[in-house]
């Protein structure tokens, strides 16, 4: 998605009643199905102020400043690997239906830009 898009979006979230000054639970909670989620836009943009200042919108105080990686490269390298071991024919839309069923999995979106790709996480796996 591109930064137009997610600056037309977030323009868009913050014109609905309550939506200025625009917060993280309020965009989350009222953006368009498929829009970035607001952790992505602060890992774009650095912090949640930068990213509506980019996009013209009132901010209020960003619950937090930047964004934070709960996982470890190794530790979703692990998820992938793990995968692999019980699917014969992986791909990515199995893989993000497999960590759904799994306590405690991060997302398919959270591996695949964490480690750059469904590829290079295939990759990363394969060489550990």
């Amino acid at each position: 998605m591109g930064d137009e898009t997610v600056m037309t979006e977030m323009r868009r979230v913050a014109g609905l009643p309550g939506g200025s000054p625009l917060s993280v639970t309020f965009y989350d909670g009222h953006r368009a199905e498929g829009a970035l989620t607001s952790a992505r836009i602060i890992q774009r943009h650095g912090t949640w102020r930068e990213a509506c200042a980019a996009a013209g919108v009132e901010s209020n105080r960003a619950s937090r400043s930047s964004y934070r990686r709960a996982w470890s490269e190794e530790d979703l390298v692990d998820w992938v690997r793990r995968y692999l071991i019980e699917e014969e024919q992986p791909s990515y839309g199995r893989f993000g239906a497999w960590l759904r069923e799994q306590e405690g999995a991060p997302s398919a979106n959270t591996v695949r830009n964490a480690l750059g790709g469904w590829s290079a996480a295939l990759e990363a796996a394969a060489q550990r």
